[in-house]
């Protein structure tokens, strides 16, 4: 499974209308993590900071992507 990531500061924003732009806070993880891994280690490397997590078949085709996961930032 693939999967996409990225933080986001509107968490309730649909799809990936609020991707950030440039080259930071972003993450692809490809083969064997499984959803709940992948969660951690952003918890792990973003803390306390809302983030998005996509599966995604291809990369280049935005059709592919699906939401999976949604963390709101405590507070």
């Amino acid at each position: 499974m693939n999967f996409y990531s990225y933080t986001t500061s509107t968490p309730d924003a649909p799809g990936q209308i609020d991707e950030p732009l440039g080259g930071g806070a972003r993450s692809i993880d490809r083969g064997r993590m499984t959803l709940t891994a992948v969660i951690n280690r952003n918890r792990k490397v973003w803390p306390g900071q809302s983030f998005k997590v996509f599966t995604f078949h291809n990369f280049y085709d935005d059709r592919t992507f699906n939401l999976v996961h949604t963390e709101r930032a405590p507070g």
